[in-house]
């Protein structure tokens, strides 16, 4: 019995490590003038949770965008996806300058 509870125990332990793991794409945005250390194109970021885009110009050219929760995601500023974040987040930022 006790055999099974440790098991039990050592199993959740497990479980919730793994859950409360964050994306690796957290962690590109590191330093003070927000520039990445990676870039990726696998990062798929529906437009209604982006709350933020700005194109960087440092040594690796990208484009972070900042979704709602406050994550931050570099993209890769030749992919077509992270493209299109940029060109959305202007539209909407001019239509709602008077």
């Amino acid at each position: 019995m006790k055999t099974l509870l440790a098991l039990t125990v050592l199993t959740l332990t497990c479980f919730l490590k793994h859950s409360s793991a964050k994306p690796v794409a957290v962690d590109m945005v590191i330093n003070d003038v927000e520039c990445c250390k990676a870039v990726t194109n696998k990062m798929h970021i529906p437009v209604n949770r982006v709350q933020h885009v700005m194109k960087t110009s440092c040594n690796l050219e990208a484009i972070i965008v900042t979704t709602v929760a406050g994550k931050k995601f570099c993209l890769d500023a030749k992919w077509k996806h992270a493209q299109m974040h940029l060109e959305e987040f202007k539209k909407t930022s001019s239509a709602q300058k008077p």
